[in-house]
């Protein structure tokens, strides 16, 4: 996980203001893995969710991000940060950046509006640049409670993140 770690440390380092956003449903098992990023992150920095606090905002965007688009464009970061359950074809938990390219041929089906759309449309009203973060989900059936895997993994994002914005005293 350096990669993640170093990455994100040069990435938050040129950043003024950053927002990160977790989407998904807790009523789909491991889909809710971006919004217990987002859970974790907080109780890590002692940061309120949905409030910017200094340079930083965390949103819990759920099955309808779009919703918080508003409060996203209100705060104009320079960098939006998404993290979300992806099907990467690698073992449950697994964390990787994707290309905004590839963005587009993942399923995001329990979005409202497609996930790509959403992330091209705040890149283009904040003018900000933007990255994408797939967590490998277990399963993303109908079902209320995520697997081990797929927490572990959202919780060494959240540890990640968290370390990432701590050298930057956000």
């Amino acid at each position: 996980m350096s990669e993640l770690a170093s990455f994100f440390s040069e990435a938050f380092a040129g950043q003024n203001r950053v927002c990160i956003l977790g989407v998904g449903t807790e009523l789909c098992h491991d889909d809710a893995a971006g919004l217990f990023c987002i859970d974790q992150l907080s109780a890590r920095l002692g940061i309120p969710v949905g409030e910017a606090t200094g340079r930083l905002l965390l949103v819990l965007g759920g099955p309808a991000p779009e919703n918080f688009s508003g409060l996203i464009r209100e705060f104009h970061p320079d960098l939006l940060v998404v993290v979300d359950a992806a099907f990467l074809e690698l073992p449950a938990g697994s964390i990787q950046l994707l290309p905004e390219e590839r963005a587009a041929g993942l399923s995001f089906s329990t979005h409202m509006l497609p996930l790509p759309m959403l992330i091209s449309y705040l890149k283009l009203a904040c003018n900000c640049q933007t990255c994408l973060v797939g967590i490998q989900p277990a399963t993303t059936e109908q079902g209320i409670g995520m697997s081990a895997r797929a927490q572990e993994g959202a919780a060494l994002l959240a540890e990640i993140l968290s370390h990432a914005l701590n050298e930057e005293n956000v």
